[in-house]
């Protein structure tokens, strides 16, 4: 059994106005998945929103939005 705790995680959703699809969603989420210390991703076509789930000591809201910008997706991070 292992002592270590996983990472606190913390949560940042953006509004990506050019997902129009699910095949455009599903290319969202991959590129968020991609960058290290992110989690989860879950992405809505219907919706225009990304919500991503990271480990702030390896991943942060400007990384994931530059992965998502490299991917051909503008964003606006959503304030909660």
């Amino acid at each position: 059994m292992s002592d270590k705790t996983p990472p606190p995680l913390a949560e940042v959703s953006f509004s990506v106005p050019g997902m129009m699809c699910d095949g455009c969603a599903e290319s969202v989420r991959n590129a968020a998945m991609a960058v290290p210390g992110v989690r989860q991703a879950r992405s809505s076509a219907w919706r225009r929103r990304v919500t991503v789930r990271f480990e702030p000591s390896r991943a942060g809201p400007v990384e994931i939005r530059a992965a998502l910008a490299s991917s051909g997706f503008e964003t606006v991070e959503v304030r909660a």
